[in-house]
């Protein structure tokens, strides 16, 4: 064999070699781009998720921090609701003792001006008057009758005798014992009218409607 075959024979022989040799490089490169790149995707995947979970967590945050200040703003109000009750003044003891001084003050005058004109009174029953006129004993022109007012004296039959006492005798009746409790207190300048349907309900024995 010449020189000239034995060195294209070594030539040839080193060509197989490294050729082989780059194509595993190649194919190995290949691999580790492949694999690279599917490491890398569950990572991107993996990331999304995270995110997911920050998004939840802050609208978990924002929904806490609204029942929070729905909670804050419910207290302020009950507070001002009890603020405001609070500032309601009760009735004052005071006031309900002037009303009964009041009372029992017109009691005596009452007992006092009767006992002048009759020479006794139960006080048990003119505290029934009393309580069965209710304010209209504070006001002048209600506390006291006037014999001379036919209007006045037809309201004492009517409020008085037919609806209070619940009498059913005819007018000329009622009408008559009205005019003798008038005649019975001519002499008095006040005909008080607790007096008055005091007189009244004595004389047609009616106490006990009252009571």
């Amino acid at each position: 064999m010449s020189d000239i075959a034995i060195v294209k024979l070594i030539k040839d022989m080193f060509g197989k070699l490294f050729g082989s040799e780059e194509k595993n490089e190649k194919t190995t490169l290949v691999s580790e781009a492949k694999n690279s790149s599917e490491t890398e995707k569950p990572e991107a995947v993996k990331k999304e998720p995270v995110k997911k979970k920050t998004a939840a967590k802050k609208k978990k945050s924002t929904a806490a921090e609204k029942k929070s200040a729905v909670k804050k703003k419910e207290a302020t109000a009950e507070k001002k609701t009890v603020t405001k009750k609070s500032s309601k003044k009760p009735k004052s003891s005071t006031a309900t003792a002037a009303k009964g001084t009041k009372k029992a003050e017109k009691i005596a005058l009452y007992t006092k001006a009767f006992k002048k004109q009759y020479g006794e009174v139960d006080t048990d029953f003119l505290e029934i008057i009393v309580k069965n006129l209710g304010p209209s004993i504070y006001r002048k022109d209600a506390e006291l009758v006037s014999c001379s007012d036919p209007k006045e004296l037809d309201t004492v039959r009517k409020n008085f005798l037919i609806k209070k006492l619940g009498l059913q005798e005819n007018q000329e009746v009622l009408d008559a014992a009205i005019k003798e409790v008038c005649e019975e207190l001519k002499d008095t300048s006040k005909k008080y009218r607790a007096l008055f349907y005091y007189r009244l309900a004595q004389k047609f024995k009616k106490e006990s409607v009252l009571s």
